[in-house]
């Protein structure tokens, strides 16, 4: 049997040879075209070849038209457009980012299986218009948009109908295959006839006739000709008539028009539009300060100020006409915002939307401004009306603007508004002089599309922190005074290149003002190198020297931090400091390296005539000590930052394979002579190691004890080696985990078994292992010695955790309470004396490696400022910044050992959840004794206070958990858990719960392997529930001795372990995974709706068609009837229409309705009637999605879990008009605070209320200092107030800010919100404050999470807060703990 070999993955550059590396191997043309810009692609390699057209694309046009300095691709024409080529096809199946000098992947040289008719061709904008089909083109080729065109034939008008192609001479259909809108508004655009309204398939306009042109359709939608479009080919399809696409436009903006009604001007009110002849609503589904942007902008009002919902102007009357409309904020007319369809909707008048512009009333004591004609922009003191400060007329006096964040893309803004083209510079500083009067605006931030500077986000009207001097300018690129001496216009700017030996490498050099200056060289890289070569027409960078490495220059310092993308035509259109502002002197000049250089005689780094590398004492060339010979001499490279992707480039540069090891500190000795490099920092994908990321030739801060190594698999031939053979020598176990698929990893060397050290070690590791031992793969990768150690390691003290591979390093956690060894100031033991840790970028990543070296348990808290106390002795480690998965703290990412910038009141310190003790220091009530709540003072004295701890005048609860991890919420694909403790015995009266909740439309798997419990099922056991625990059924009762498999029925499954107080045991571990259900029927509980979907293969293979399958009774209504696609039927359903039942059972709500598919009446049935029962189930907050097909003796269920919509906002007064808009919110010590929270559903017989409300200074953790407002509904902070409702889903409420913000300047709000039946004095919402007994463990709530802030206390100098769309201050909503 011959089996393939893998395809390998080429790619060619044009700019280097293929074989011997130099230019002239190559070459690059167009042919057969009008001029050099366009033509057939052709490739000079050993002789000329075409290119074939698999894939060929724009970005591989772009790359073409790019490399031979002609512009943009304008096309990339397919099928020899240019005609046939002859001789070779050199490439096939190129693929280009559209950023390459043609550096594409492709299949490899000479390798194509394509024919001529396949020649790949390019058009470029540097071109000429091609007006007729290149010469030698026959007939079968596509030429210019003349010999095509475009219909739509049997709709109404013109502007619908089926889709119609002319193509050589004749009209043809378009397949539907892939059919949506975006192909649908190309079509409506390319005609004239505005946007898509629908893109129909299944030849809804009937069948057409004739060829079938174009399949496989698939627009952006911005192109200008549906050809435009990527398509499988003209003529190429797989369809049949019955498949024509049709679409429905709009039609012309006159036949629409939109007005605000009942507001009392013209600028608020409600929403209605005129359609078909006649005016109708708009419903407030989804309806938001997006959307009512667009309509204020529309109408000339502004901007919006508020997008009020619930028929907040009165009932409307006639139609509705949109419904889930969704505005990007930028579209110029609300038709043109995604939406639901037209007339398509399931609402009612009672949600008709509204909107309040800023255009609104004029009477300026109003807390909010006027229209556009309130408001005027001009430049001035810049010579003429483009260029200049900037000045906003802002209640009839003029004012200027902050330059905080002030960038091209605000100046883009002003240029455009005033019709002076785009920006050339913004300059700040107050470089057109400094203004007087008020500064109007500050922290201005727009994204470069808005029509106004003051629709851009902004700190608020006459809010700013600023003095005139920071007064921000522009320059437009219509500037008429070219002799005004600004930085930007090409004309008296200039770049040179000198002190190199020629025009392509030097000292980098800027004319300006008339004299040339230097660059600094901070942040100076390739990308700023490209740049400057690319603008000097010398090619690409090789090098970016620094350190003035072509001499020392004189005169200004001209540029500092530039900061290039690469793709910048000119150096100064790079982001930088500003022109002349820098803080450098010229023994920092800035260099470049390009690679069109002619001098290679020059000693420069990167070529590879003055450097070589070599690696020695390693027994062969391809394993040792990395020396490179950089002036003449060898010198090594410091081991910083050294790892396998450095030693992958040594490894691949000497051709010696890939990288086995990259050993550290000196592993084949100490080098001699000069330490060459430091900091390498490579991708692996270079060719040269001097071409990674360095600190700079001869930079460096190490000694040779540091010298970097690399164990190259090129090597280790020789096995009397001190290194690893072949794969005969090895094997792998894993043994002490009761089976061969877990346990400690043990690999057999040299006829001896050993083990594997878990410095780094992650589940990628492992999953190494589960494959090579064909174990499938890896669930989870355990750390220090899970399956038991060779040596006993277990419980050292604190101050003797160490490091295996530093013996000479220690890690504690030192407080004045002894007794508690996991919390305290982190200390670190490094040659021979304990040091502390700066908390310069402490956090709580930093505190799980510390938590985790120590074995003690998670991270709760990263505290700094010398929490515990200020520590004695040297600062060990500074800047430390972990990524959270390192064994030990001294792996992560820090300045050295001893290097830093702090003193001991900036010591860091961690609170850990600890691990479980047998002595318990406090006495708590009974099944509660394993818990032990620790209050800690910044003094680092404990007092044992009910778990209350005072600080000053803020109280706060603070629970160090010692005992164990319970319950929790798993989200993940797959994963693990286990009893507490395990493998130690689990103590008494635990009560855990699990909630495993996984992708919609999987089913979750657990599987119990090792359970010991208490004998008898009646103590000690587990259960499994289909679904929350309190509201699903029992799948299994597991008790001692059992295991197996357990499947859910939905994406949701529970697991709760009890014990009670007498014997304990093991306990158990379990494994979990998530498989795909069932694809024949699906379904999706929407915010407004249910979404059925049925597989039409499913009812086929039933001997149904689509059309069979209705909601019955309502087949006959619009809303309610299927959407058929070529592979499934869609039901969107309301969930208060097409005959959907509501039933309400205690605090459970549930939508339910059903589809059918039934055969014809008659005495004698051939097939069975089909039932398809669907269901919403509502508890409280969470929906279940239920769904069973019944067919007599067919029964398919599926079952989906979410969650509620709550939007949450602060307020600027009690009278809830005007949401805060700044973010942070910034307020005053005692200031009070005003919240609105509202559920977004349709279902107007929902209530909202507010159970808890907590504050902490931390955003992801609100268990270890939190300040109670509200708890379960009893209010907690003496300044908790609540107001009335204005409807049972709109909740308000507001409470003093000074308790909290009294010990920390910056908080986080977290509420927790319960969702009721309205009106239902039965249910949580109308219980108020409940006393809760003691809870289980289970992380799953029952509520709607979300999180507001921050709230920060307002320093002196800044102001107070701004107003309008909430959406700036945002609502994170959360997984509910």
């Amino acid at each position: 049997m011959l089996c393939a070999e893998p395809p390998i993955v080429y790619t060619v550059d044009i700019e280097t040879a293929a074989v011997t590396g130099t230019e002239s191997g190559l070459a690059l043309r167009l042919e057969n075209g009008d001029d050099r810009c366009q033509g057939r692609v052709e490739v000079l390699y050993r002789d000329s070849g075409t290119v074939c057209d698999d894939g060929w694309d724009t970005n591989d046009a772009n790359a073409v038209c790019r490399q031979l300095g002609c512009g943009w691709a304008v096309s990339a024409p397919t099928n020899a457009w240019f005609g046939q080529g002859s001789g070779q096809t050199v490439l096939d199946d190129v693929s280009c980012s559209g950023h390459e000098s043609l550096s594409c992947h492709h299949s490899g040289w000479l390798l194509p299986m394509c024919r001529h008719s396949e020649d790949a061709g390019v058009i470029c904008s540097g071109g000429r218009r091609i007006t007729q089909a290149p010469s030698g083109v026959g007939t079968t080729h596509r030429r210019t948009e003349s010999d095509l065109g475009l219909r739509l034939v049997n709709g109404d008008n013109r502007c619908q109908g089926r889709v119609e192609v002319l193509y050589r001479g004749s009209w043809g259909t378009v397949c539907d295959d892939g059919w949506d809108t975006n192909d649908a508004n190309v079509v409506c655009r390319q005609l004239g006839c505005g946007w898509a309204v629908s893109a129909p398939t299944n030849a809804r306009f009937g069948q057409g006739s004739g060829q079938i042109v174009l399949d496989d359709v698939s627009c952006s939608g911005q192109e200008s000709y549906l050809w435009s479009c990527r398509h499988s080919g003209w003529l190429s399809h797989n369809c049949g008539h019955s498949e024509d696409a049709g679409v429905i436009c709009s039609g012309r903006e006159s036949d629409l028009a939109l007005r605000l009604v009942n507001g009392g001007n013209r600028c608020q009110g409600r929403v209605e539009v005129l359609y078909g002849g006649s005016w109708g609503t708009v419903c407030d589904d989804g309806w938001d300060t997006n959307d009512a942007n667009v309509v204020c902008r529309q109408l000339g009002c502004g901007w919006a100020v508020s997008a009020p919902t619930n028929a907040r102007f009165g009932q409307g009357s006639g139609q509705i006409v949109l419904d889930d409309v969704s505005c990007s904020g930028q579209e110029s007319y609300l038709w043109s915002c995604r939406h639901r369809g037209w007339l398509s909707h399931n609402c009612g008048h009672h949600e008709d939307a509204g909107v309040i512009c800023s255009g609104g009333p004029q009477d300026h004591s109003s807390t909010f401004w006027g229209t556009e004609s309130d408001l005027a922009l001009r430049l001035v003191n810049g010579g003429d009306r483009c260029q200049g400060r900037v000045e906003v007329l802002y209640r009839g006096s003029w004012g200027t603007v902050c330059d905080d964040y002030w960038d091209t893309n605000d100046a883009n803004v002003v240029c455009r508004q005033l019709g002076c083209g785009w920006a050339v510079s913004a300059p700040t500083n107050a470089w057109f002089g400094q203004g007087s009067g008020q500064i109007v605006l500050d922290d201005v931030s727009c994204s470069g599309q808005e029509s106004y500077l003051w629709s851009c986000r902004h700190r608020g009207w006459l809010s700013h922190n600023c003095g005139h001097h920071e007064d921000a300018g522009v320059i437009c690129s219509a500037v008429t005074n070219s002799s005004t001496p600004w930085p930007g216009t090409e004309s008296d700017l200039a770049l040179r290149l000198v002190n190199g030996g020629d025009r392509c490498q030097g000292r980098v050099e800027v004319l300006y003002r008339g004299s040339w200056g230097t660059v600094c060289d901070d942040y100076w890289d390739t990308n700023d190198a490209n740049v400057v070569c690319r603008q000097l027409g010398c090619g690409w960078a090789v090098s970016a020297p620094t350190n003035a490495w072509f001499g020392q220059g004189s005169g200004q310092i001209v540029l500092d931090d530039v900061s290039c993308s690469g793709q910048e035509s000119y150096l100064w259109s790079c982001r930088h400091r500003g022109w002349l502002s820098h803080n450098c002197g010229h023994h920092e000049d800035a260099g470049v390296i390009c690679s069109a250089v002619t001098n290679s005689s020059t000693p420069w780094p990167g070529t590879e005539s003055d450097l070589a590398l070599r690696l020695v004492n390693g027994g062969d060339r391809c394993q040792g000590r990395v020396e490179v010979l950089y002036r003449g001499s060898w010198g090594t490279v410091c081991d910083d930052y050294w790892d396998t992707n450095d030693a992958n480039v040594v490894c691949r540069q000497l051709g010696c394979g890939w990288a086995v090891s990259a050993p550290t500190n000196a592993w084949f000795g100490q080098g001699s002579g000069q330490i060459v490099l430091d900091d390498v920092s490579c991708s692996g994908q270079e060719s040269y190691l001097w071409s990674c990321r360095h600190r700079g030739w001869l930079s460096h801060n190490c000694g040779h004890h540091e010298d970097a190594g690399v164990i190259c698999s090129g090597g280790l031939q020789d096995h009397s080696s001190t290194f690893w053979g072949t794969e005969s020598d090895l094997a792998l176990r894993l043994v002490d985990g009761g089976d061969r698929c877990q346990g400690r990893v043990e690999v057999l060397y040299r006829g001896s078994w050993g083990t594997v050290c878990d410095d780094s070690w992650d589940t990628n590791d492992a999953n190494v292992v589960c494959r090579q031992l064909g174990c499938g793969w890896a669930v989870s990768a355990p750390t220090n010695a899970w399956f038991a150690a060779v040596l006993n390691s277990t419980h050292r003290p604190a101050s003797q955790y160490q490091s295996t591979a530093r013996p000479d390093v220690g890690l504690r956690l030192v407080n004045s309470n002894t007794s508690h060894r996991c919390a305290g100031r982190v200390e670190v033991y490094h040659s021979g004396t304990w040091g502390t840790v700066c908390d310069d970028s402490w956090d709580l990543r930093d505190a799980e490696v510390v938590c985790r070296q120590l074995e003690c348990g998670y991270a709760v808290s990263a505290l700094g400022g010398a929490y515990f106390g200020a520590g004695s002795g040297p600062i060990t480690l500074d800047n430390v910044e972990c990524s959270g998965t390192e064994s030990m703290l001294w792996q992560c990412r820090n300045t050295g050992w001893f290097f830093h910038n702090c003193n001991h009141h900036e010591d860091a310190a961690v609170i850990c959840s600890g691990r479980y003790t047998t002595t318990p220091c406090c006495e708590l009530p009974e099944g509660e004794a394993w818990r032990q709540p620790l209050s800690v003072s910044p003094g680092g004295h404990t007092v044992l206070h009910k778990g209350l701890c005072s600080l000053h005048h803020w109280q706060f609860h603070f629970v160090l958990t010692v005992g164990y991890s319970c319950g929790g919420f798993l989200s993940q694909p797959s994963g693990q858990f286990s009893s507490p403790l395990y493998p130690g015995n689990y103590p008494n009266n635990a009560r855990c719960t699990w909630d495993i909740e996984v992708h919609n439309n999987y089913h979750v798997t657990v599987v119990f392997r090792d359970v010991q419990l208490e004998n008898g099922c009646n103590y000690d056991y587990i259960e499994v529930f289909d679904g929350p625990y309190h509201s699903s059924p029992l799948i299994a009762r597991i008790c001692n001795g059992m295991s197996g498999s357990f499947t859910s029925s939905s994406n949701f499954m529970a697991v709760r372990f009890i014990s009670d107080g007498s014997i304990t045991r093991k306990g158990f571990h379990a494994e979990y995974y998530s498989s795909p259900s069932n694809d024949s029927a699906k379904l999706l509980c929407l915010q407004n709706y249910m979404q059925a979907v049925v597989s039409r293969r499913y009812l086929q293979s039933l001997g149904y068609v689509a059309r069979d399958l209705i909601i019955p009774g309502w087949s006959g209504s619009y809303q309610c009837q299927s959407q058929i696609t070529p592979s499934e039927v869609i039901f969107t359903i309301p969930y208060l229409g097409c005959g959907t039942v509501k039933q309400v059972d205690n605090d459970t709500i549930t939508y339910s309705n059903f589809l059918k598919a039934a055969v014809s009446s008659g005495i004698i049935k051939r097939k069975k009637d089909l039932n398809i029962h669907i269901s919403c189930r509502m508890l409280q907050d969470t929906w279940v999605d239920t769904m069973y097909i019944a067919n007599d003796t067919i029964e398919f269920k599926e079952i989906q879990y979410g969650n509620f919509d709550v939007n949450i906002s602060f307020y600027t007064s009690s009278s809830f008009s005007y949401p805060v808009t700044s973010s942070p919110y910034y307020v005053d010590l005692n200031q009070e605070l005003y919240l609105q929270a509202e559920l977004r559903h349709p279902d107007a017989s929902l209530a909202l209320f507010v159970d808890t409300c907590v504050t902490s200074p931390y955003y992801s953790d609100f268990t270890s200092l939190t300040y109670d407002l509200i708890r379960s509904g009893c209010v907690k902070d003496e300044t908790y107030r609540s107001y009335s409702q204005p409807s049972p889903r709109i909740v308000r409420f507001k409470f003093n800010s000074y308790h909290f913000l009294n010990r920390f300047p910056s908080v986080y709000l977290k509420c927790k919100m319960v969702v009721c039946r309205a009106y239902d004095y039965s249910s949580r919402c109308y219980r108020g404050c409940v006393v809760r007994s003691k809870r289980e463990l289970g992380s799953y709530q029952e509520k709607v999470d979300v999180i507001l802030g921050p709230v920060q206390l307002q320093a002196p100098e800044k102001r107070s807060l701004g107003r309008g769309s909430p959406s700036d201050l945002t609502a994170h909503r959360v997984p509910a703990p």
